[in-house]
């Protein structure tokens, strides 16, 4: 599923891909297929299917079969590599809209799981005899890690910002934002505010430079908010396959 991260049109594409695969259950092919037939077993026009089939199959996800090439399949969207799956049982799958607003908090709840990744990096690290493996782990972990008073590595959550998740599935801010609440409202993950404070008497407001923002009496800068999956989810999240 990495490869529908970065673009808007690539994850509305994806999902509009899974409504229909699941629409088609287990055969995953229409035959003497034309726009007007995926659109009516999609459940959308047969304009939205002429703009997203160009990215199907510059994806590879669809391919056209037969003596005539009116055989519209769709290929296997899982990969082979079991890590890079997702599992998307708990994704609605009313209809088109709705699917694109689950999926694209599920790679966002992707983005989150990472750090996951980096925890078992450190603890190799920290336990194996391996030198080879070692420096595998203290390279891939490396950013992430500190070391603490006994000298072993502990894992730092420096957040992510808005931004940041933004850039990273192809959103603008205020989308990502968007995208954030929705994974908290469905209870996929927690976020919590990230902020420091310092006692300023009687500053009411005004404006503070190198401050984001200030009360009545207090001065606050706010940092990147970090984030937990839910453990169900955590533990669910790379284990499915489409």
């Amino acid at each position: 599923m990495f490869w529908a991260m970065g673009k808007k049109t690539n994850i509305k594409a994806v999902s509009l891909l899974i409504g229909l695969k699941r629409r088609l259950d287990k055969t995953s092919a229409i035959h003497k297929a034309s726009l007007n037939k995926i659109a009516k077993v999609a459940g959308v026009s047969p304009n939205t299917i002429k703009v997203y089939l160009p990215i199907w199959l510059r994806l590879g996800l669809v391919e056209w079969r037969g003596k005539h090439k009116d055989v519209f399949v769709i290929n296997r969207l899982s990969s082979k590599t079991r890590h890079r799956n997702i599992d998307i049982s708990r994704i609605d799958m009313k209809d088109f809209k709705t699917i694109y607003e689950n999926f694209r908090s599920f790679l966002f709840l992707l983005v989150l799981s990472c750090k996951g990744f980096v925890k078992r990096m450190i603890q190799i690290a920290n336990t194996s005899d391996d030198v080879e493996e070692v420096k595998m782990a203290l390279k891939s972990c490396n950013r992430y890690a500190r070391r603490n008073q006994n000298k072993e590595l502990e894992y730092v959550d420096y957040g992510i910002s808005y931004w940041k998740i933004g850039q990273k599935l192809g959103f603008c801010r205020r989308t990502a934002e968007k995208v954030v609440k929705f994974a908290c409202k469905k209870h996929w993950c927690r976020k919590y505010n990230n902020y420091e404070w310092w006692s300023m008497p009687a500053v009411n407001g005004m404006y503070v430079e190198g401050f984001t923002f200030t009360t009545q009496n207090y001065g606050f800068v706010a940092h990147a908010n970090t984030y937990k999956l839910n453990r169900n989810i955590g533990m669910a999240l790379i284990e499915g396959k489409i």
